[in-house]
């Protein structure tokens, strides 16, 4: 079973009912690509479910180093949080 191209689906999408009605191939490959598009999405949609996990940080760093590692990790997460992507401990 080979792929629709683009047009090729169009071309079925817009079919008229007096128009030449699509094959049962066309039908057959489009549902192929209809389950294969749904387990891609089912699988993306798990990989974005799965929440971000950072090293823990002091709350009251010692020396400038951990101060530096700590403001690191607070900024990772502020980006993180903002590309809409869960991190362990959100509600």
């Amino acid at each position: 079973m080979t792929a629709l191209s683009d047009e090729r689906l169009q071309a079925v999408a817009d079919a008229k009912p007096d128009a030449v009605a699509p094959g049962l191939a066309d039908y057959a490959v489009m549902a192929a690509e209809l389950l294969k598009a749904r387990r891609q999405i089912a699988a993306l949609e798990k990989q974005l479910m799965t929440p971000v996990k950072l090293p823990f940080i002091s709350a009251s760093p010692v020396c400038e180093i951990e101060a530096g590692y700590a403001a690191g990790v607070s900024d990772c997460k502020m980006a993180i949080r903002q590309a809409g992507f869960l991190i362990e401990g959100d509600d």
